[in-house]
């Protein structure tokens, strides 16, 4: 149906008020949107924008649609991740996963896990201070949590840190990457964070079975030992609809 005059932008006021009902509980136990006939008549619009209405709530992860049944609000409930408790001693070096901090006892899978020794590439080199080609483990790894792909993540530790340690097998033990990197005398003591938010890659739609154009957050860390040096460096891809990023520190 063609779009009413007008109408350009009237799919985000939709949206926005649609979020608005959500948030105030309007659509009840069943939490079951009112068809898109219906919402075409309650706001006056075509099937079309209340489609891109429907598609932007999408891809925030508030509803879901259900094959011939229509829209729901979605009853996933945000991966709260909280990178200071995460990244603790107190956590990893305990033996526990960081995981544990964001997701409590709900079901997590690494899949896809790849375990490479390989030449490191220019911009990982700046980013380790080694000189481009030398060798490098790269950790390569896709998340799912209660069956859905939320991240991928690849990491990568130079060859003279990881050589000999479980770091190099796809169980890297208790407490992870980390633990084992202090275990071999290098553990880091100091993180740093980078977060941008943007619009997913074709080819991260296809590998986190997205939808095209959702958002997502890439984060980038450092890890670093006493002495200053980068021990490892990790590149996340998050489905942003999937997580909520907290931080807590003193004032």
């Amino acid at each position: 149906m063609p779009r009413k005059p007008g109408e350009p932008h009237k799919y985000r006021e939709i949206a926005d008020d649609l979020r608005r009902r959500i948030s105030a509980g309007e659509f009840g136990d069943k939490r079951k949107l009112p068809s898109e006939r219906d919402l075409r008549a309650h706001y006056d619009v075509s099937q079309m924008t209340v489609r891109q209405a429907l598609g932007v709530l999408r891809d925030e992860g508030l509803i879901e649609s259900r094959v011939g049944s229509g829209w729901y609000v979605a009853e996933w409930r945000p991966i709260v991740r909280n990178a200071l408790k995460r990244l603790s001693t107190a956590q990893w070096g305990e033996g526990r996963s960081m995981w544990d901090v964001d997701i409590d006892d709900r079901q997590l899978d690494a899949r896809d896990v790849q375990i490479e020794l390989v030449n490191a590439p220019a911009d990982v080199a700046r980013a380790l201070d080694l000189e481009e080609g030398e060798l490098v483990w790269r950790r390569n790894r896709r998340y799912a949590v209660e069956g859905e792909i939320v991240m991928r993540a690849t990491s990568y530790i130079p060859d003279d840190l990881a050589r000999g340690t479980r770091i190099t097998q796809i169980d890297s033990g208790p407490g992870g990457t980390y633990a084992r990197l202090r275990e071999a005398g290098h553990g880091p003591v100091q993180f740093r964070e980078q977060l941008r938010c943007r619009l997913a890659t074709p080819a991260e739609v296809d590998d986190l079975h997205l939808a095209a154009g959702a958002p997502v957050v890439e984060q980038h860390r450092s890890a670093m030992r006493a002495d200053g040096r980068v021990v490892e460096i990790n590149r996340m891809v998050l489905d942003a609809s999937r997580f909520l990023l907290v931080y807590d520190f003193p004032a």
